[in-house]
């Protein structure tokens, strides 16, 4: 004998459920993605894509611009809404980063070639 179970959800219980489950992935992991970046070199701006993975407090991923070329993260960390990391080059100097994430942009500053200036990224 079959007997019938009641599914008393609404439309907008599902919708409910289904955004704040998302919304708190987002919470747990706000930084994971395709950032647009803007380095700020002395009265230039230069654009680059960063991508970031976050696993834990560990940030790996890649940076590319057309001035260094592809870049891999190494010593990456997320911790207390900070990040910091160093990337690495083929042609170009090693870069520092470190920065905080605040009303859904990240930035802060960098350092290279013996200087340092300010950044800033948006998700893409």
């Amino acid at each position: 004998m079959l007997v019938g179970v009641p599914l008393a959800c609404s439309a907008g219980d599902l919708h409910h459920e289904v955004f704040s489950h998302a919304h708190s992935r987002q919470d747990a992991d706000p930084i994971t993605g395709e950032w647009n970046v803007t380095f700020h070199v002395q009265d230039t701006k230069t654009p680059a894509t960063l991508k970031l993975k976050l696993d834990g407090n560990k940030v790996s991923g890649t940076v590319y611009s057309d001035h260094t070329g592809q870049g891999t993260i190494r010593d990456g960390s997320w911790k207390d809404n900070k990040l910091s990391f160093t990337v690495d080059f083929a042609k170009h100097e090693s870069i520092a980063l470190s920065g905080t994430l605040k009303d859904g942009m990240l930035a802060g500053e960098f350092r290279t070639e013996g200087f340092s200036e300010k950044w800033e990224a948006k998700r893409k």
